[in-house]
This record gives structure tokens, C-alpha cells and sequence, in this order.
């Protein structure tokens, strides 16, 4: 039993996920100062088991689970974090204030695995100060679910010599025409991906678009039973704060592995349907 099993997890059960997350934060930074804390858990929790490979927003990761937002809020564990097994962190969600606080985290202690930023207020300017610190932003535009802010954040683009991929988080709450009228936007004007905050959300972005922009999965995900029926629905990546700081560094692991062993027996599966076509 690890650490994290004895010392954290029997009171993160059922505490508020926002507490629950500040004490398991806390955790972490404890881990990080231990000498070699960092290259033992990155051998420890590897992140890139054979066979999980992917490219998404034409960024290679290692395997489709990721840290969502609300954990390392201004960047200062993203590295001790990805060593756990993910293959990015989200960090933020931050305006302005907070991304300065990241850059000169970032500064210090530069990225080893993709780093994702996610900004939900002071769109423009937290979007220019942080644009070459960061693999892709994920823009929360939870308090405001229209396409109004995306279009000088779309424009600035531009400007810049290296592409960044720019992700959509949808509100919990939304109606169909404004998720719909998202979609419209995101597929004309260069979004390159959504991010999914429930199961219904998830299933009806990948059947309006037909699979044609990518979703990450962000969900509320705490078992490896919900992270793989988000893939089977559709998602290209999934997101799972609430289960890391539910059940520990070992959550990630497990999915992993769940993972590994489907796509183990789906090619199993189809090997007696190659050779019947090969005969």
C-alpha cells in the first residue's frame, strides 16, 4: 500500500474536490522534495507504456490520460505531475495574474512532457503573454458559452510563427443550439478540439462533427470504468483530476493498464477474422 493510500486518500474521499485537491497538491510538493523524488516516480509511474501512442491537435503523446485543470493551478508541479503517468497537465485555470505567475514557474523549471494552459478569463492578453510557454491552450469559457472571445484569440494565431493548438472547455450546463452553434464555429474557423464535460456532451460532439474534432474527456472521471467509456463514446483524450486526487498516483497506472489489456484482446479478436479472409 503506498504512501498516498495511507497518508492522503482516507480523507479525500469525501471531502469537497476543491479541498480534496489543495491537500492532495500539498501531497505532491511534500514528494517532490524528497532527493530523487522526481526520477524515481517518472520510473515508478511510466507514462509512456508501449502501445499507447497517439497524435492529437498534431501533438504526439504518449498515452491518452491527462491531468485536467483545477489541480496545479499556476504551474508548480506540471513536471512532478506528468511523472505520475500522464502524458500532459493542464494547468490553470488562470487570467492574467496566474500566467504570470506560470512564466516565471515555467522559466525555472521548463516542460519535460505537453503542457496545456487553461485560461478563462483575460482571454487576450493571458493567451499572448503565455502563447511560447505552453504545447495548446484550453479556453474555459464556462462563465460566457458563446464564440464572441474566440475570434481575436483566432486572429493573434496568426501572428505567430509556431502553431498552437487551441481547445474549447464547454460549460457543464449548455443548451443544444449553443453547443451546436460552438461546433459550427469551431469546425469553420480553426478550433482544434473540444473539451467534454459530460458523457450526453461527449456523445453528441463526435456524432454532429462525425469524429472530426478531437474531444478530451473532462468529466469528473474517478474510475477506470468511466475513462474507457469515454473512449469507447469517442474521445481522443481524457482528463481525470477528480480520480487522481480520489485514489492517488496509482489511478493512472490503472487505466493504463485497462487500456493496454482491450487493445490486447480486440487484436486477438481480429486475428481469426484475418485468416479466414486470408484462406
Amino acid at each position: 500500500m503506498g504512501l498516498y493510500n495511507i497518508a492522503i486518500k482516507p480523507f479525500v474521499r469525501k471531502m469537497n474536490i476543491e479541498r480534496a485537491s489543495k491537500l492532495a497538491l500539498r501531497y505532491f510538493e511534500f514528494i517532490e522534495k524528497i532527493p530523487l523524488g522526481r526520477p524515481i516516480s517518472r520510473l515508478v509511474h511510466n507514462n509512456r507504456p508501449s502501445g499507447l501512442q497517439l497524435e492529437v491537435f498534431g501533438l504526439p503523446f504518449y498515452n491518452p490520460i491527462g491531468l485536467g485543470a483545477g489541480l496545479d493551478l499556476y504551474g508548480e508541479l506540471y513536471n512532478d505531475l506528468n511523472g505520475l503517468g500522464f502524458s500532459f497537465v493542464e494547468i490553470g485555470p488562470m487570467g492574467v495574474d496566474g500566467v504570470r505567475r506560470a512564466v516565471k514557474q515555467i522559466q525555472k523549471d521548463p516542460p519535460k512532457d505537453i503542457l496545456a494552459a487553461c485560461i478563462n478569463s483575460d482571454f487576450n492578453t493571458s493567451f499572448a503573454l503565455f502563447y511560447d510557454f505552453c504545447d495548446f491552450f484550453v479556453l474555459d469559457i464556462t462563465e460566457d458559452p458563446g464564440t464572441e472571445v474566440l475570434d481575436p484569440i483566432l486572429e493573434a494565431r496568426f501572428a505567430e510563427d509556431v502553431y498552437k493548438p487551441i481547445v474549447v472547455k464547454l460549460p457543464k450546463a449548455i443548451t443544444s443550439l449553443e453547443l451546436d452553434e460552438i461546433l459550427d464555429y469551431s469546425q469553420l474557423y480553426g478550433i482544434d478540439g473540444i473539451e467534454a464535460r459530460n458523457m450526453d456532451q461527449l456523445r453528441h460532439i463526435v456524432s454532429y462533427t462525425q469524429g472530426r474534432l478531437p474531444v478530451i474527456a473532462n468529466m469528473h472521471i474517478e474510475t477506470t470504468a468511466q475513462a474507457v467509456e469515454a473512449m469507447d463514446a469517442g474521445a481522443s483524450l481524457v482528463a481525470v483530476r477528480n480520480g487522481l486526487v480520489r485514489n492517488g498516483p496509482k489511478f493512472v497506472a490503472d487505466i493504463q493498464r485497462v487500456l493496454l489489456n482491450k487493445k490486447k484482446n480486440e487484436r486477438a479478436a481480429a486475428k481469426p477474422d484475418r485468416v479466414a479472409a486470408e484462406g
